[in-house]
């Protein structure tokens, strides 16, 4: 090919190249629709565990402490609630509240009409009682005194010892939550 087809070949390959594909060339890339995004102040639609589950997961975590050694800590969340008639009203948004702080991975259930269970795999006694005050907290600030109730809520956090299960530990956090 002469010099002078050989520069003029060079620019069209390079405007090409800068232009893109020619308009009937191109094909429509469709994007995949995008993930809801939840705002900041909803809450997650989790549904908690049920009793079994709740169990089920215990056994679990016991089994996989025991194998690999891993820590797991287990909180109980009680409400003290005046008049006690109105638990069932408001324990329905601390659950939501609880389900919110937790993280994906933690098991929440309501264990009774007033006390809410948390396993927290991978987690030292120490740092689930953080859990706790977070949920304190998000409680004085949404519930307490907008439902027509007095509300305290009451935590204590538990990590089995040396040749204890969860069950053990979970024992101990009720005691503690019983006694505060």
């Amino acid at each position: 090919m002469p010099d002078d087809q050989h520069d003029e070949r060079v620019g069209e390959v390079i405007e090409a190249f800068l232009d893109g594909p020619p308009p009937q060339a191109r094909r429509r890339v469709r994007q995949a629709p995008r993930p809801a995004r939840l705002r900041p102040t909803s809450l997650r639609p989790v549904p908690l565990d049920t009793r079994p589950d709740w169990d089920v997961a215990l056994r679990h975590e016991d089994a996989r402490m025991a194998r690999y050694g891993r820590p797991a800590s287990v909180v109980v969340i009680r409400l003290r609630l005046t008049p006690p008639a109105s638990a069932d009203r408001i324990a329905a948004r601390v659950g939501e509240i609880v389900r919110f702080h937790a993280r994906e991975t933690d098991r929440v259930t309501r264990a009774a009409a007033d006390r809410f269970h948390v396993l927290l795999p991978e987690t030292e006694e120490a740092e689930a009682e953080t859990l706790i005050e977070r949920v304190r907290s998000a409680c004085a600030d949404q519930v307490a005194g907008r439902l027509g109730a007095d509300l305290r809520v009451v935590g204590a956090a538990a990590s089995p010892a040396q040749g204890e299960t969860l069950h053990d530990a979970l024992d101990a956090a009720q005691v503690a939550v019983g006694a505060a």
